[in-house]
């Protein structure tokens, strides 16, 4: 068992930067309305609504709160296990500590739901992974919100010298990466970039692991720890289509939109 509750030592500032870029593309364009279409929702809305068109375009892309913003190391202090932990071990992250760091992004930010997990460990770092399921509130007035799919991370501590050598928060660059809605009209889409990243990466390009796991069994730890439906066994559809078949019984088909192990669908 290794003990990392206490391993932040010191209280230096750790400068990140945001990156956030527009929405490129939508299913339904509920991002870049026309101003018509726009005029239309507004007018079905149940109370006034004190937006312009121009307003409601730049609703959707706001860009980061903060593009740099300095914090304390304890402020990472936040990412580290309650107790004692495994290399494979997932727990809990309070919200209170995770907000800060997605309101760099937007003030807007509540959080759902997060998870850790001890990746790897060496004599001088510790790699841990965590992941977090996030909501941005754009607009209350009208019920507008950004729902990304999931921010993915790691921390990286040199445990030598009790500082943090890496940190990143990212979301997933694959299509349909985001889900929105306003005016109870809803839509998913594509942001090609929304990163939070620390300017302070002093570690090796290349560790030697005295203990590690891969980041698809990361991936897999958080998938059974978020998800109940990861119990499931699951059957190619050319098996089930014969089991149907030497057992006389039909099949239920349900078709997804989407995958099913994240916040987008």
């Amino acid at each position: 068992m290794i003990d990392l509750r206490n391993v932040l030592r010191t209280s230096a500032t750790v400068p990140v930067q945001a990156h956030w870029d527009p929405i490129e593309n939508t299913t339904h364009n509920l991002h870049w309305a026309t101003e018509e279409k726009f005029n239309r929702s507004k007018a079905q809305w149940q109370e006034p609504v004190d937006m312009t068109w121009r307003e409601w375009l730049v609703l959707f892309n706001p860009g980061p709160a903060h593009p740099l913003k300095n914090y304390s190391t304890k402020d990472f202090q936040v990412f580290l296990p309650p107790s004692t932990v495994n290399v494979g071990d997932v727990w809990d992250l309070e919200p209170e500590g995770t907000l800060p760091f997605l309101r760099q992004f937007h003030p807007g930010a509540t959080q759902k739901e997060a998870k850790a997990c001890l990746r790897a460990i060496a004599s001088e770092y510790a790699d841990i992974v965590f992941r977090i399921h996030a909501r941005f509130t754009l607009n209350a007035s009208i019920d507008a919100y950004l729902r990304p799919a999931q921010f993915t991370g790691h921390i990286i501590i040199n445990l030598d010298t009790g500082t943090i050598d890496q940190w990143t928060l990212s979301l997933p660059n694959r299509n349909s990466n985001v889900d929105m809605g306003a005016f109870r009209s809803f839509d998913i889409g594509f942001v090609p970039r929304m990163e939070l990243y620390s300017l302070s990466e002093t570690h090796p390009k290349s560790m030697d692991w005295e203990t590690a796991i891969t980041a698809e069994e990361v991936g897999k730890k958080f998938q059974d720890a978020f998800y109940k439906f990861s119990e499931i066994e699951w059957t190619p559809i050319e098996d089930a289509v014969e089991r149907a078949k030497a057992l006389n019984r039909p099949i239920h088909a349900v078709l997804l939109f989407g995958v099913l192990d994240d916040e987008s669908c």
